[in-house]
């Protein structure tokens, strides 16, 4: 199975997940569709259009855990230890809040480790610092797969993005510069990036898409 043909089965499972309804649709996918024309589209700090906190949690073991047995390094990574640290890296932002990435500064994240370790029992403070630090196998695969999950979330809606980007002053540069550093541990891990990047370098040039978007990918 080739980089696309990876991503491009775990997008059929990622929308299996978001579309099949229990108490409703996530909110992410929601504001998308059914809630489409009734926000203003480009009011990208509308609660309505916030990702909650525990959706984002939700989606990242399913991302591990679809990811792990393909990556190079698969037999160096406790996922079971990898799945604990994703499951408490935000766990500070229950306190701080989530501020944009792109304008997080030096003190917010200092905020946010403190908040976090008031929050978690000492047990876990030392997987909070493992992930911190990034210097372990596990730790680098829970910050990869913590890194990868906007992207692969938005991938199918390229436009949407780009213009969320612009609306924040970021660009797709900015988060190749940004996040590709976190993937060069792990060459799957490297080429599956790049390939999400280069969707919305092709939008951009207005070459063909890599992935499909979604019908609802309009701006």
């Amino acid at each position: 199975m080739n980089t696309k043909e990876l991503v491009q089965d775990f997008l059929k499972l990622q929308n299996a997940y978001s579309f099949t309804k229990r108490a409703l649709v996530t909110a992410d996918r929601y504001s998308q569709i059914a809630l489409k024309g009734l926000v203003d589209k480009n009011d990208y700090d509308n609660e309505i259009l916030r990702e909650p906190l525990m959706e984002h949690i939700g989606h990242l073991p399913i991302l591990a855990s679809y990811f792990h047995p393909h990556i190079e390094h698969s037999s160096e990574v406790n996922l079971g230890r990898a799945m604990v640290m994703l499951s408490i890296h935000d766990i500070g932002e229950t306190i701080t809040g989530e501020i944009f990435a792109y304008h997080k500064t030096e003190q917010d994240n200092v905020d946010e480790y403190e908040a976090a370790i008031r929050v978690l029992h000492p047990n876990f403070h030392s997987y909070l610092e493992e992930y911190e630090a990034n210097e372990t196998m596990d730790a680098k695969y829970a910050k990869s797969m913590d890194v990868l999950a906007p992207n692969i979330h938005e991938v199918d809606m390229p436009q949407i993005t780009m213009k969320r980007f612009s609306q924040l002053n970021a660009t797709y540069q900015k988060v190749i510069d940004k996040k590709r550093k976190y993937m060069e541990w792990d060459l799957v891990m490297l080429e599956v990036f790049d390939l999400l990047m280069s969707q919305y370098q092709n939008i951009e040039n207005g070459s063909e898409p890599v992935f499909e978007p979604e019908p609802y990918d309009v701006v």
